[in-house]
């Protein structure tokens, strides 16, 4: 029984530092050039302020990394993997490229990736998939906003 703790504590504390990598490297695109283009940008009413994207992908990449290790050696993590790093790809085109275009082709492929790896993990563990829920809802709120700044 400690054994299989101790094995669970491990694999999320390094779910939660692969998603946090992956969360870092996607942050590093916005420098202060492509945060003064984002600003200029035509935002929606309904934009949070800067501060509100850091607590809630703070949320977001801690209850990603708890399902994880709820389902892990149980389902693929496929699609587990591609949407983190889809989710990479979206920062880098649209804060490196600055383009809220191709930026949105990515969050699309970004909400399918991730609606798999719900499908995936709900068919192992109901608690894991509905996990990544709140995931899924913020990325649908982004193409929102996405599509406002086009």
């Amino acid at each position: 029984m400690q054994k299989n703790l101790f094995q669970k504590v491990w694999r999320f504390i390094f779910l939660l530092v692969v998603v946090n990598i992956v969360s870092g490297i996607a942050v590093s695109y916005m420098t202060p050039e492509t945060t003064l283009w984002y600003n200029n940008l035509e935002h929606s009413n309904l934009n949070p302020p800067r501060w509100a994207f850091s607590v809630v992908w703070g949320i977001l990449l801690l209850l990603q990394a708890i399902a994880g290790t709820m389902v892990w050696g149980k389902a693929p993590f496929r699609f587990f993997i591609a949407q983190l790093g889809i989710n990479m790809v979206w920062s880098f085109c649209f804060f490196y490229l600055k383009s809220s275009g191709i930026a949105l082709g990515v969050l699309i492929l970004f909400l399918f990736a991730l609606a798999a790896n719900i499908l995936d993990f709900t068919k192992v563990n109901k608690k894991a998939g509905w996990l990544l829920i709140p995931t899924f809802l913020w990325g649908l709120f982004a193409l929102y906003l996405n599509i406002f700044m086009l």
